[in-house]
């Protein structure tokens, strides 16, 4: 029965904090093929995963209460942007470790990092200020 319950929250967790990292997964390959990673596509899919992170890291203390108690709205924000630039950071570090050990091509310089580091940020906090404003409208707090 618990692992029933298990797969059920999975795809809850999937269905409800999940599907916008993964269509920004798809969408990065998919343009990137097409076009060509630079100059448009990497920035706008770093910040479009930005705000897909945020959207998960901001979702998961609703469908996990058991792990995260009842935390206020400015801490789950604080929760999202810092995981989103946690997640980012760690993207980039394992570029660089793609590149060093595996001989890829992906960064090609600091500033490039730094760029992609400053628009998943950005996406973030881009996220969380929407997310506000639409909290306020609709009378949610």
């Amino acid at each position: 029965m618990a692992e029933v319950r298990r797969i059920e929250l999975t795809w809850r967790i999937v269905r409800e904090a999940c599907w916008p990292g993964l269509v920004v997964l798809v969408a990065h390959t998919v343009l990137g093929d097409l076009f060509g990673h630079e100059p448009y596509v990497d920035p706008a899919m770093h910040l479009s995963g930005g705000a897909a992170a945020a959207f998960f890291f901001t979702r998961l203390p609703r469908l996990l209460p058991g792990y995260f108690g009842r935390p206020t709205r400015l801490v789950v924000n604080l929760l999202g942007f810092g995981l989103t630039s946690t997640v980012a950071v760690v993207w980039e570090l394992g570029e660089y470790l793609s590149d060093l050990c595996l001989g890829t091509h992906i960064q090609r310089d600091v500033g490039n990092t730094l760029r992609d580091l400053l628009n998943g940020m950005a996406g973030a906090g881009a996220f969380l200020i929407a997310d506000h404003l639409r909290r306020i409208r609709d009378g949610d707090s």
